[in-house]
């Protein structure tokens, strides 16, 4: 499985990540945080506390469910023009975006118990910045990967390849609410680069699943395939 060209890309990525992320613990992620926390308050403290409820997963599932139930009205048996095809295709697009979703979710949540590292907030208000793992602390708690950076990068992406000329946009979202994350003293630095890699390698990994057989899952193609 290792010769696979993207497995391997992804398992040096994870372990680049992984050395990235304990330096990060070790040495950067306690000054960025007071840095942060030092300027709450501020105008621009308060645009990324503004934008940075988008990462949460209750707005992208939604989503979802509204294109699917759009492609069943639109192509389906009581449609005017009937396209199983297409609807099949819109279907499976979705899904996609869902099943990447919810397993790299799933996936955090696991992180967040294993490693149980506190939130921000408990070095501001006791002065601790502990790991306490396996139920030491709540999950809601637990600051190790970030869940709603996983949860915007992943939305984003997946939507980078259902929609490619529209990925500028949805990079910037993913990138300016990761941020947010970092700015509103939720989440540590070390935290959001964990956990955009994990939405990488989750949407990468279920986009060479849903489309193994041949089938896209883009929705709109881009101008110069269309010409070509």
């Amino acid at each position: 499985m290792m010769s696979d060209p993207l497995h391997r890309a992804l398992a040096l990525w994870g372990v680049a990540t992984a050395i990235t992320a304990a330096a990060l613990m070790q040495w950067v992620d306690i000054p960025i945080a007071e840095f942060f926390h030092a300027h709450r308050g501020t105008a621009w403290v308060g645009f990324f506390a503004a934008i940075t409820d988008f990462a949460n997963g209750l707005i992208w599932y939604p989503l979802c469910l509204i294109g699917m139930a759009l492609a069943a009205v639109r192509h389906g048996a009581k449609a005017k023009q009937p396209d199983p095809a297409r609807k099949r295709k819109e279907l499976r697009a979705w899904l996609f975006m869902i099943a990447s979703m919810a397993s790299s979710g799933i996936f955090i949540n696991v992180l967040k118990f294993a490693f149980g590292r506190q939130r921000p907030k408990f070095l501001f208000d006791g002065g601790t910045n502990d790991f306490l793992p396996f139920g030491g602390i709540s999950i809601a708690d637990s600051s190790f990967p970030s869940g709603h950076t996983q949860s915007i990068w992943t939305a984003m992406l997946a939507l980078s390849f259902l929609f490619p000329p529209l990925r500028p946009l949805f990079l910037a979202i993913a990138t300016a609410v990761a941020m947010s994350r970092i700015v509103v003293g939720a989440h540590y630095l070390a935290d959001v680069v964990a956990s955009v890699f994990i939405a990488f390698a989750a949407v990468l990994l279920w986009q060479r699943w849903f489309t193994k057989d041949g089938t896209s899952v883009t929705l709109i193609e881009p101008r110069f395939m269309k010409s070509s």
